[in-house]
């Protein structure tokens, strides 16, 4: 079997990882309902990752454990940055958008877990 149809039959890591986390907090809310994640899910999650890549990792030498740590730290920044681009680039149409209607887009407020 050829890696493309590997990784077209195989699920999207990420997606049921996303998927687990919001039906834990569906579950098992760790504030009062809201759409948007406060920073008790946000720092439950970050540990429960932390805990996964150290258990992954744990039995690997020094020197591989920190490229882990540095690769995954990259990939935090990576997709920090394309999140942060892209939520700039629909602010910018929404603040288009409200300038055409007369509303006040400053009035708009975001949400960032980091």
């Amino acid at each position: 079997m050829s890696r493309e149809q590997e990784d077209q039959e195989r699920p999207c890591l990420h997606c049921m990882m996303v998927e687990l986390i919001d039906d834990f907090f569906a579950e098992y809310p760790a504030a009062a309902a809201s759409d948007k994640v406060d920073a008790d899910e946000a720092d439950e999650v970050i540990d429960a990752i932390a805990k996964t890549v150290a258990e992954l990792t744990s039995q690997q030498d020094g020197v591989i454990r920190q490229q882990v740590i540095e690769e995954l730290m990259r990939q935090i920044m990576h997709y920090d940055g394309e999140f942060r681009r892209e939520e700039a680039t629909s602010a910018g149409r929404a603040k288009d958008r409200s300038l055409l209607r007369g509303s006040d887009f400053w009035s708009l407020k975001f949400f960032l877990a980091v």
